[in-house]
């Protein structure tokens, strides 16, 4: 049985770019049985996988940063790139869960008590939501270790799969 939506979600890139290679259709699963999922304007840019239309078809919020916030992403220094900056500023701003694999990123949404969700994670909650078989989560998630093995080693594969009962 499904549990209600219960998350506000912003997304980075690299976790966008998995999805839309995979399988984009989690996305709007993700955004029916998890949770909303929102999408600043500046990380839409900078990818190729999508547009705005498919934004609208797969239930993602477009998010125009404010002034202010664009100012403040502009101006840290340090490991994150100016979208990723935007991505925590707008999580905290609005208390949204940040999706993310980005370590750096990952450790600042900590400092800063953003809630953060690995996007493997995300899936798994999905499948706990009801909202996808525990067959495709499998082949979905091996997918994306495949695109991004460098981040999605195989502890992380071993770990989402127990948490799914496949092993």
């Amino acid at each position: 049985m499904g549990t209600k939506k219960r998350h506000f979600l912003i997304l980075d890139a690299n976790i966008l770019i998995d999805f839309c290679k995979c399988d984009r259709t989690i996305i709007k699963l993700i955004c029916t049985y998890v949770g909303q999922i929102y999408l600043a304007t500046p990380v839409l840019y900078e990818i190729n996988e999508i547009d705005e239309g498919d934004c609208v078809e797969l239930g993602i919020i477009l998010v125009e940063p404010e002034l202010w916030q664009v100012m403040i992403a502009a101006e840290k220094k340090g490991p994150l790139s100016f979208q990723d900056n935007l991505c925590l500023i707008l999580a905290k701003e609005h208390g949204w869960a940040c999706v993310t694999n980005d370590k750096p990123l990952r450790q600042k949404c900590e400092i800063e008590g953003v809630p953060i969700i690995w996007g493997i994670e995300l899936i798994c909650i999905l499948v706990q939501s009801g909202g996808l078989p525990v067959e495709h989560a499998r082949d979905i998630i091996v997918e994306i270790q495949k695109i991004n093995p460098k981040y999605i080693t195989d502890n992380i594969v071993e770990k989402a799969f127990k948490r799914l009962g496949v092993i």
